[in-house]
């Protein structure tokens, strides 16, 4: 069996391995193929130099041999390039269209690349997101017309889906409600850690930090933790990058604040940085399902989460974890307080730990995906 995988428009594996990702996101395609469940995975990305990455990678032992990478063409680099291609993408691949057994998104950006190609190689799609684009486009614009234009994206892609694969039950529930899709045709199946990974070591932890890992952007509310880490004694350490960056080491500063910017990490290098830790926290406005909240749990860390959408349905307060009720500053100081003040710090991890191997493993997600590929294909 073949699964064509099309990345999020304008995404490449270049960009994955810029990014850390590389190296979580290839471990579902590289079990279905260990499992034998697939045969062949087709990646059609929007790098120019995906090609050599790949034949790299492969060189390395890093990619699995029979993942093969179609990358895009230097006459489509420029600032409306990738969009055109993501609409001719189908006719120029369609040798190896034909070929696939199953189209799969990744996420809902580009999702039109992979229902042109239904419609025209008549194969099963799964729409597969790891977050509703549209809601978030609406928490973030102040605009209403990138939300709107993606809206109509989701609806055309839920109308030619033959599964929905979402990460949460918020999603699903919206995806059904706003859209009329099916709850049959729509499976929650939860982001994943790698638990030969992602799981307690035993070291030496720092006593008076706590570390958050993530995008530098506004989703992740960021400068309302930074002021919340200043009421308490803890040094805050932030791993990962993004267009913030320089604001908030200026609000820092400006607040005498003890944070340390640690930069971007890959995924492989996460389990042994996170293990040194007692405390994370993710103080977000919004979230999908959040991966490395996941990682965290999965370390045993004792996590601090706000109490929105994908981190509450992960966190039970005072269980597995602690909520803040808001995602003010003030809020977030009396959660952070909550969980340094808990004396059974340990069974919080230990709660942690078990949440993550009942619901949030790779083999659960490798064996429900796999249920889907046979369901699509008899």
């Amino acid at each position: 069996m073949i699964l064509a995988l099309f990345f999020t428009r304008g995404i490449s594996l270049e960009r994955w391995l810029e990014t850390g990702l590389f190296a979580r996101e290839k471990l579902v395609y590289e079990a279905h193929l260990a499992n034998g469940n697939l045969r062949k995975v087709y990646w059609l990305t929007y790098g120019t130099n995906d090609a050599d990455w790949a034949n790299q990678l492969k060189s390395e032992n890093r990619l699995h041999p029979d993942i093969d990478v179609f990358p895009m063409s230097r006459f489509f680099r420029g600032k409306w390039g990738p969009l055109i291609y993501s609409f001719i993408i189908p006719l120029i691949h369609s040798k190896h269209l034909r070929k696939a057994h199953i189209l799969k998104t990744n996420q809902m950006d580009g999702s039109w690349t992979a229902v042109i190609s239904k419609i025209l190689y008549k194969k099963p799609l799964i729409v597969r997101t790891g977050y509703v684009l549209s809601v978030f486009l609406q928490k973030e614009l102040k605009s209403t017309f990138r939300p709107k234009l993606y809206e109509l994206v989701e609806r055309v892609a839920y109308r030619f889906a033959d599964i929905g694969i979402v990460s949460s039950q918020q999603a699903e529930e919206y995806i059904s409600s706003k859209y009329g899709f099916s709850r049959e045709k729509t499976k929650v199946i939860y982001n994943f850690t790698d638990n030969e990974l992602f799981y307690p070591r035993n070291c030496k932890k720092y006593e008076n930090r706590i570390v958050f890992v993530g995008r530098l952007c506004e989703q992740k509310n960021l400068f309302n933790l930074i002021e919340a880490v200043t009421k308490t004694h803890l040094t805050l350490d932030i791993y990962g990058g993004g267009k913030l960056q320089d604001e908030l080491e200026c609000w820092a500063n400006k607040l005498n604040a003890r944070v340390n910017f640690m930069g971007v990490v890959s995924n492989n290098d996460l389990p042994e940085i996170l293990n040194r830790y007692r405390y994370y926290i993710l103080p977000s406005l919004y979230e999908g399902m959040p991966k490395t909240l996941l990682e965290a749990m999965a370390c045993g860390l004792l996590c601090i989460g706000t109490n929105v959408d994908g981190i509450k349905e992960v966190i039970e307060d005072e269980y597995n974890g602690f909520l803040a009720q808001g995602t003010d500053a003030s809020n977030i100081h009396i959660a952070m307080n909550r969980a340094i003040s808990e004396r059974s710090s340990k069974k919080f991890g230990i709660s942690a730990v078990r949440t993550i191997r009942n619901k949030f493993t790779l083999s659960q997600i490798i064996k429900r995906e796999h249920a889907i590929f046979d369901h699509l294909t008899c």
